[in-house]
């Protein structure tokens, strides 16, 4: 690969979008993504600097791509104030919205599952597996946005609260399929090791049964949001 054709043709990008902080262009019959170090202006508040954050992720893509390389982005790029990464395919959330089988979509869910257990399993936390944020390409899957701070240090509740956030994002989206749908991902995660941590997720919503019960009493306003976590609850009921 041209390194310096990749920089080029990026910095080209940047220029012509100068505020904007995630770009793509395409090289040699291939998609890239541009991220740069920039704020994306959501929860700021909570969030450490733009320069921490960027190296942030970075120093967690590398050590998760140690162990599980199939299964971050691959950073073809690396400067100061932006890094270039290949493409990964559609999200899950355009996948599930697709007009691809049933079975594909449920197998592809399975797979996800599987994926999240095999980062578990060598102890590694992703923190926010959304479904935008999940790509898959020829059956290749990855995770990217690896900057989410993890708010515990529990490492079984970390594990936890991912397979929760994975299981949130399906019920999120109000798929008319979202049990078998549910049920795929959940079947990838427990046979590929994720017994335990299902079993720490239903001890951690327990722990917290008092949004489960806020989530019930507010059901009847039908606010998506309040919902996904409603169901989060009665799955685990």
């Amino acid at each position: 690969m041209d390194e310096y054709k990749t920089q080029r043709l990026a910095e080209a990008v940047i220029r012509e979008n100068p505020s904007r902080r995630i770009l793509d262009f395409s090289m040699d019959g291939e998609k890239y993504w541009i991220k740069r170090k920039l704020g994306n202006g959501r929860n700021q508040l909570v969030k450490y600097s733009v320069e921490k954050e960027f190296y942030y992720e970075i120093a967690r893509i590398t050590i998760a791509g140690e162990k599980h390389p199939e299964l971050v982005p691959k950073i073809v790029l690396l400067e100061p104030s932006y890094m270039v990464t290949l493409d990964g395919g559609p999200t899950l959330k355009n996948i599930l919205t697709s007009r691809r089988s049933e079975a594909e979509k449920e197998n592809i869910l399975e797979q996800t599952g599987a994926a999240l257990a095999s980062l578990h399993h060598d102890d590694i936390i992703h923190g926010r597996p959304a479904l935008r944020d999940i790509t898959c390409r020829d059956g290749k899957l990855t995770f990217l946005d690896w900057e989410n701070r993890l708010y515990s240090r529990d490492p079984r509740e970390q594990k936890a609260i991912d397979f929760l956030l994975l299981l949130h994002g399906i019920y999120r989206e109000n798929f008319a399929e979202e049990k078998s749908r549910i049920e795929a991902l959940q079947q990838g995660y427990f046979e590929n090791g994720g017994k335990g941590t299902i079993e720490e997720a239903r001890r951690f919503l327990s722990r917290h049964r008092i949004v489960g019960f806020l989530t019930h009493m507010l059901s009847p306003f039908r606010m998506k949001d309040i919902e996904s976590v409603r169901k989060l609850y009665d799955h685990f009921a």
